[in-house]
């Protein structure tokens, strides 16, 4: 059995700075907050939660169960820099993860998100996750392609699916990463 809560692993990204990946932890409160509220309206409108405020952040600390969601977070120079979250599939789709990222402005395109990526889906593995899921906006096409270099398919768009909180719809870019070997059968 998989021990989240004691997952701890530093990693060097391509800015020269050590990043320490671990659990959110209850004490992280402040630091979480701060990471969504020191970003741009532009950055925060396309996540699935009203991140900026303070009792989304409440919401998520108060309900921390690593059964049903591990988030897992980078953390460097006192501050939490990166949040990628796998929330946990139930009943028929118990097989399977979806994967949530958001880093901060000054650590994007210095290898973070990769390595988040990667790590999250090692943490999935060991929990015996089958796929992990992304929904990307399909105009993100940068993020599209980093998830593709990371082994996530495109295998489908859904058409004006995500409606952001002014009503203006996106596309979106369903990706999964197959975790597991797919098994032959011979008839």
């Amino acid at each position: 059995m998989f021990n989240f809560t004691v997952y701890r692993k530093f990693v060097n990204l391509n800015n020269g700075k050590r990043v320490l990946l671990r659990p959110l932890l209850e004490e992280d409160h402040k630091l979480l907050f701060d990471l969504f509220h020191d970003a741009s309206e532009e950055d925060t409108r396309f996540l699935k939660d009203e991140v900026k405020k303070p009792l989304t952040v409440e919401r998520w600390i108060a309900n921390l169960d690593y059964d049903r969601v591990m988030p897992l977070v980078a953390y460097c120079d006192g501050r939490i820099v990166g949040d990628c979250a796998l929330y946990r599939g139930t009943k028929t789709i118990r097989h399977i993860g979806e994967i949530r990222i958001f880093l901060a402005q000054d650590f994007r395109g210095v290898g973070l998100g990769s390595r988040m990526i990667l790590e999250t889906a090692e943490v999935a593995k060991k929990v015996d996750l089958h796929f992990l899921k992304a929904e990307v906006i399909l105009d993100h096409v940068k993020v599209v392609r980093a998830f593709r270099r990371l082994g996530f398919d495109l295998r489908c768009t859904l058409d004006d699916y995500f409606m952001r909180r002014d009503g203006v719809t996106h596309d979106i870019a369903l990706m999964m990463k197959r975790l597991t070997r797919q098994e032959e059968y011979t008839f």
